[in-house]
C-alpha cells in the first residue's frame, strides 16, 4: 500500500483523513521545541501539523517498519523545511532512549495490533515519554449506530479496496482494512490495556464513531486514582 496510501487514503475518505489527524495533534497541548515522537508514520502525513505547534527549534522524531514509507518520508523532508529524525523500526521496540520524548502522536497504526502487541505498545510508550508527557492515538472505528455501521462497513470493505486497486492494481492488501477495522471495533474498547500501563485515559469519538482516539498522559502511581476512562464525542 506505500506508494499509494495517502492518495488513496484522502480521496477514499473525503478529507475526513486529514480532519482527524489534524484533530489527533492538536488534542496535545504543544509548546514550540518539544521533542515529538510520530509513531507509525506512513509518509509523514501528520508532520506538518506537528511543526505548526513545535515550530522549528521542535524535533519530530518519526518511526514507522515500512522501508517504503520511510523512503518516502525522506522526500517528504524538503518540502518541510526543518529536519526530522527518521527510525525505520517496530514501534514495539524503538530505540528510544527512556523519557526521552514529550509528546507522541499515532494516527491510523493501532487496528493491526492484536491484544499482547497492544500491550506491548503501551509499556513502550510509557517507557519513551517523559513523565506528564502525553500521546494522542488515532484509528479508523466501527460506529455503534446500527445505521450507519451498516453502509460504512461495506464502504471500507467493498469501495475503498475499489479506489486502491485504480491506483494499485493490488486488491488484496486493501480488502483488508475492513477486516481489521472490524475486528479492532474502536479505541474504546482497549482504553483499559492503556489505562493498566499507567496512563491517564480519554477517549474520543469522531464524526459519529467512523474515527475514534485515546488521549493519554504519563502519569505517576500516587497520580493514579484508578479511575475509569472518559468518553468524550467531537
Amino acid at each position: 500500500m506505500g506508494p499509494s496510501y495517502d492518495i488513496v487514503n484522502l480521496i477514499s475518505s473525503f478529507g475526513f483523513s486529514e480532519i482527524w489527524r489534524a484533530q489527533c495533534v492538536h488534542a496535545l497541548n504543544m509548546q514550540q521545541a518539544a521533542i515529538v515522537a510520530d509513531l507509525m508514520a506512513g509518509s509523514g502525513e501528520c508532520w506538518t501539523y506537528i511543526q505548526r505547534r513545535i515550530g522549528l527549534n521542535g524535533k519530530i522524531v518519526s518511526v514507522d517498519i515500512s522501508p517504503v514509507m520511510c523512503s518516502r518520508q525522506r522526500q517528504r523532508i524538503h518540502t518541510l523545511g526543518s529536519p526530522v529524525d527518521i527510525r525505520c523500526e517496530n514501534a514495539l521496540s524503538m530505540s528510544l532512549h527512556d523519557g526521552s520524548i514529550d509528546f507522541i502522536v499515532s494516527a491510523f497504526g493501532l487496528k493491526t495490533f492484536d491484544l499482547p502487541q497492544l500491550q506491548r505498545l503501551a509499556s513502550e510508550l510509557f517507557r519513551i515519554l517523559r513523565p506528564g508527557g502525553s500521546c494522542s492515538l488515532l484509528e479508523i472505528s466501527m460506529p455503534e449506530s446500527r445505521l450507519l455501521r451498516i453502509p460504512y462497513h461495506f464502504y471500507i470493505s467493498a469501495v475503498i479496496p475499489f479506489i486502491g486497486r485504480l491506483f494499485l492494481k493490488e486488491i488484496e492488501c486493501y480488502k483488508m482494512l475492513g477486516v481489521y477495522t472490524e475486528a479492532f471495533g474502536s479505541c474504546t474498547k482497549f482504553a483499559g490495556i492503556f489505562q493498566s500501563a499507567g496512563f491517564n485515559v480519554v477517549v474520543k469519538s469522531h464524526f459519529f464513531g467512523c474515527a475514534s482516539s485515546l488521549v493519554l498522559t504519563k502519569i505517576s502511581p500516587q497520580e493514579s486514582g484508578g479511575s475509569s476512562p472518559l468518553l468524550v464525542a467531537e
